[in-house]
């Protein structure tokens, strides 16, 4: 649910902070949750099992969600939970919040400074056993239990969350190695921006919707201009330290005119940059302004300028293209004019 929010705010051109939409998307679920199962055993003579639900609560939130939450956060979802349940002048459940946001804040210590695998499970078992014991503590005052009642639940609650560490550590690294295989695959390993997979996948989506929905779609193409001189002259390093560095000028420069504008290495020395929602009159500013920045680049290798320019060929979608593939070869087109005539030039038709 939360992916599909971020997702949707995306596809509707808003600039969003994953973190902040994740922890408060999480801090509302929960919230939501808790005052749903309270009222489930709100009265019942067993309503103090509802304990055990909150402390899971608690670690998997603090513990392997990390969400950001802050204290006054806290303290006002415990307000209106508070006033949900009607305990709110009770000193009693005032007990248990200083415990539940102790626990919050040291497991999310625990975890924020990590060391061997052992020693992280030793303070994550021994943070859990101490807090559910003083939380287990609190109910039994409250609701008078038996002091081996009290004792086995501590023990329930142990051995479960002892359970979900191994279990969740297991998925997280699973989702962990996933995670790498996809930037992989999807990214250049030498300047880390995008690859031709990545580049095939995104433009093929977006020259449907372009198409579907009437919306202006434009496409630059550049080569690096005689890049193989500067390998032979200079040498191959000194070839993966340029591309490097124009990738990450690039990038750096596509962040500030448009946040979602992503730069794609297609080939050796040859990068692709996708201007959806971009006619070429609107791109232009943008293109020339990229190219006039790798020129004027300083570029330094083994002490040695390296003089750097690019040759650019833009494009945009028309009305006749029947598949991404017009658009893709009128843009490589208009790259090789340019470097057809004199390179470091800009082609836009």
């Amino acid at each position: 649910m939360t992916n599909k929010i971020i997702q949707y705010l995306g596809s509707r051109g808003k600039h969003v902070n994953v973190p902040k939409v994740r922890t408060t998307i999480g801090l509302i679920y929960m919230l939501l949750l808790l005052i749903v199962t309270q009222a489930a055993v709100n009265g019942t003579s067993n309503s103090w099992v509802f304990t055990n639900f909150e402390i899971f609560a608690i670690a998997f939130v603090s513990y392997f969600l990390m969400l950001e939450i802050r204290l006054w956060q806290l303290l006002l979802a415990t307000i209106l939970f508070m006033l949900v349940n009607g305990t709110l002048f009770a000193w009693l459940p005032w007990a248990f919040v200083v415990v539940y946001i102790g626990f919050y804040f040291t497991l999310k210590a625990i975890k924020t400074h990590r060391h061997s695998p052992w020693r992280d499970f030793g303070d994550y078992a021994s943070t859990t056993l101490l807090f559910s014991t003083l939380l287990w503590g609190i109910t039994k005052v409250r609701f008078d239990l038996p002091l081996t009642t009290t004792g086995w639940e501590i023990l329930f609650s142990f051995l479960l969350l002892t359970i979900m560490y191994f279990y969740v550590d297991s998925l997280f690294a699973s989702a962990s190695t996933l995670e790498k295989l996809t930037y992989t695959t999807n990214f250049d390993e030498l300047t880390h921006v995008r690859n031709y997979f990545a580049f095939k996948n995104d433009f093929n989506c977006t020259f449907s919707s372009a198409q579907a929905e009437h919306q202006p779609l434009t496409l630059m193409l550049f080569d690096i201009d005689h890049f193989k001189h500067v390998n032979d002259t200079y040498g191959h390093l000194a070839g993966d330290y340029v591309l490097s560095t124009v990738a990450q000028l690039i990038t750096e420069q596509l962040a500030a005119i448009d946040p979602d504008l992503r730069l794609y290495r297609t080939g050796g020395e040859e990068f692709t940059i996708i201007f959806n929602h971009y006619t070429t009159d609107q791109a232009r500013t943008h293109v020339n302004a990229i190219a006039q920045a790798v020129k004027s680049g300083k570029f330094r290798h083994g002490g040695k300028p390296i003089a750097i320019s690019i040759s650019v060929g833009v494009t945009q979608l028309q009305t006749g293209d029947e598949d991404q593939l017009d658009v893709y070869r009128r843009a490589d087109q208009n790259l090789y004019f340019s470097k057809r005539n004199g390179r470091d030039r800009v082609t836009i038709v």
